[in-house]
């Protein structure tokens, strides 16, 4: 249960500075794709805000084209852009009206500064003779105004004699407008085409930078994960391990990839059109902006909540997880004891519990999805309405109510993409946290080179001679709990030794003692007169291998299983075989030696499997050889083979052979017999048996009839 307590305080985090700085200490390593990225989202930003801008001109300008006249004198400072029409007069339009107050425009229609009458501007080069003399006659009507400007001519329009044109006509008269709009058609396909090619540069070096980024932090944590020390992996689970190498660093990749360059895109995005919204009109950007406090209130809540759903399902799933991977396991004694019903029904459970926490958190979308869309059609809502009011007193322009509805839609998206974006971001936090606190345990090669870094006059040899002593070792898995209690003996160069005792009594502790799987915390084991704490760790386990009782084969072949990565010697390789009787086996195999092997070896018999792992030992003819209890639950032909594939191994290296079955250890020079972490006995075979004691009980328990 404190396991899943410490598991929901890490998931309530939404944020965390350290996992940030572990990410970003190598996505800087390639900060030029970084570089490249973040320029692209600023230029893809900008095409994506400049799009309903230019939409706008279009409208206003060569749509509709609808404003008043105006003659410029002591208000010139209070309109913005006019038309050029002669030396008096200007065309002012309606997008640009805005800037005048209600009272401000009446006041000038009184006084004759500006038209009271809307017109429509008609730009053109030179119309047809037929449509010229129509102009004239509507010109000398007063419905249509006739200027000259640079020799081309310019009119203006009334609404009413508009209609008085067939479209052909009025399509002739708006030829120049047409040619302005396809022009600026054009201009914003190419801006489209641009930002295609922009956005797929940059998801290509996002993705590259990504993955660059992930592959280091991958390679730097399973080189950390091979260098810690074995108590390590004695507490934590396979899977677990597992989990962090590969779907805890994906989930980073997802934070960093999916989640922060998109959300600073979306930021910038937001503000971007935030700021031109409110430069090109105050008050309908304010009124947009009144949606803002209540989408921050439904992002606040909307975090709390979904933050607490995905914490009930992160607890409830990790339970799944570890239910199904003990049942799988365990398959065997499951289907032995006919518990198949009782596994389902408490799978069942727990699956349902996994559902109703999904349900719980999936209420939550279902409310922040539609209530964001809600309020993004409130928004447009408002826009239509107060724009459209706009429009019916010319302080606003088509175009800019199309511009604001195209930018609130804009606006809305990225918050919509929240909800996701923050289920990336817990998960994220959780796995960096966990990969970081794995970063922080410390590793048994660091500690390594602390010690050389303080011994370095010591001269540790390559090669060992071979003389073990273990000087009054005292050892515990556990503080208190003493595995090894004052334990003392030596082994000679070339010498074997025999450990024998009960089961619990010490016997493999020595073994993950001398090749420093842990460390003791009293007393000194020497090799060659030097304490094993000073030597390297790769020093160290190169000279002293050990063939231990679960054999472990990699799935790979069965060369590769026996060289274990070591330069392949053809001539040695046969005569290794030989030796340990695995020759006959080999010539057997399909393939041979390039056999492809199973996971852990699967397909081979323990017998084949144990003398795979004696000739992999002599390949690697180390001077000192450990076998712990190698001859455990085999058959007794295979273990005739084994017994001289033992004579061959120990022939010329220092030995410590740990066995239940006393008829491979005869023949040592040695035999020590541990009781309850304790030497009790010790001497050679023949000695052990005249003294009846523990030596003397053990062998009439294996060779002697009941």
């Amino acid at each position: 249960m404190d396991y899943y307590s410490e598991e929901e305080k890490e998931n309530q985090k939404l944020f965390s500075r350290e996992v940030l700085r572990l990410l970003f200490k190598y996505v800087f390593k390639y900060r030029n794709y970084m570089f490249i990225a973040v320029l692209l989202i600023g230029f893809i930003t900008g095409a994506s805000v400049s799009v309903p801008w230019i939409l706008r001109i279009i409208i206003d300008r060569y749509i509709f084209k609808q404003g008043r006249v105006v003659e410029l004198d002591r208000y010139t400072a209070r309109v913005r852009r006019p038309l050029y029409l002669d030396n008096r007069k200007y065309f002012l339009f309606q997008s640009e009206l805005k800037h005048l107050s209600k009272e401000e425009k009446q006041t000038f229609i009184n006084e004759g500064i500006l038209s009271e009458e809307v017109y429509i501007l008609i730009e053109t080069l030179s119309p047809m003779p037929e449509l010229e003399k129509k102009l004239q006659f509507y010109t000398q009507s007063g419905g249509v105004l006739n200027f000259s400007r640079d020799a081309s001519p310019v009119y203006l329009m009334n609404t009413e004699t508009l209609v008085n044109f067939t479209v052909a006509e009025v399509f002739a008269l708006r030829t120049s407008d047409f040619r302005q709009i396809i022009l600026y058609t054009l201009i914003i396909v190419a801006i489209l085409l641009v930002q295609f090619g922009a956005s797929y540069v940059q998801i290509l070096y996002l993705m590259r930078l990504s993955q660059l980024a992930m592959r280091d932090l991958r390679k730097d944590l399973f080189d950390h994960l091979l260098h810690l020390d074995t108590s390590y992996f004695d507490r934590n689970p396979v899977g677990k391990l597992v989990n962090r190498v590969t779907n805890d660093i994906e989930t980073l990749n997802e934070l960093f990839s999916s989640v922060l360059l998109t959300l600073f895109q979306d930021l910038l995005m937001m503000v971007g059109i935030a700021g031109v919204m409110f430069f090109t009109d105050l008050r309908l950007a304010g009124i947009v902006a009144c949606t803002f406090p209540l989408i921050l209130l439904v992002t606040i809540i909307f975090r709390i909540k979904v933050r607490k759903a995905y914490r009930v399902i992160r607890t409830k799933l990790t339970e799944l997880n570890s239910f199904l991977n003990e049942s799988i396991t365990g398959i065997r004694i499951i289907q032995i004891f006919t518990r198949e019903i009782k596994n389902l029904k408490s799978f069942v459970k727990k699956n349902d519990a996994v559902y109703i926490a999904q349900r719980g958190q999936l209420y939550v979308y279902a409310v922040f999805r539609p209530l964001i869309s809600f309020l993004r059609w409130i928004s447009i809502a408002c826009v239509i309405y107060f724009g459209a009011r706009g429009i019916g007193l010319d302080t606003l322009s088509y175009g800019l109510l199309v511009m604001f509805i195209a930018y609130v839609e804009r606006f809305f998206a990225p918050v919509q993409d929240l909800s996701q974006k923050f289920d990336i971001m817990q998960s994220a936090t959780a796995a960096g946290e966990k990969i970081i606190s794995l970063f922080n345990i410390e590793a048994e090669e660091k500690v390594s080179k602390t010690i050389r870094a303080v011994k370095k006059s010591k001269v540790i040899p390559e090669r060992f001679v071979g003389h073990i002593v273990f000087d009054d070792v005292w050892f515990a898995y556990e503080p208190g709990a003493w595995v090894l209690k004052g334990v003392s003996f030596s082994v000679e160069p070339k010498q074997t030794l025999a450990i024998v005792g009960e089961t619990g009594a010490g016997k493999s502790t020595i073994i993950n003692i001398l090749s420093r799987f842990y460390e003791i915390q009293k007393g000194k084991v020497l090799i060659d007169g030097i304490d094993i704490s000073e030597i390297p760790h790769r020093i160290l386990r190169e000279n002293v291998v050990s063939v231990m009782q679960d054999v472990f084969l990699f799935s790979s072949t069965v060369r590769e299983n026996i060289t274990l990565g070591k330069a392949y010697e053809a001539e040695w390789f046969k005569r290794i075989t030989e030796a340990t009787h695995i020759d006959q086996f080999i010539a057997s195999l399909p393939e041979k030696d390039n056999e492809p092997v199973m996971e852990r070896g699967v397909t081979f018999s323990l017998g084949q499997r144990q003398l795979l792992s004696f000739a992999r030992a002599l390949y690697y003819n180390p001077p000192v050889l450990v076998l712990d209890e190698a001859t455990s639950a085999i058959d007794t032909e295979t273990e005739l083979l084994v017994q001289d594939a033992i004579s061959h191994l120990i022939k010329g290296r220092t030995s410590i052979i740990i066995a239940h079955r006393l008829s491979t250890i005869r023949n040592a020079d040695r035999i020590v017999v541990l009781d309850r972490g304790k030497i009790v006995e010790e001497g050679r075979h023949g000695e052990l048996i005249k003294k009846r004691g523990i030596y003397h009980h053990l062998f009439k328990l294996q060779f002697m009839p009941l």
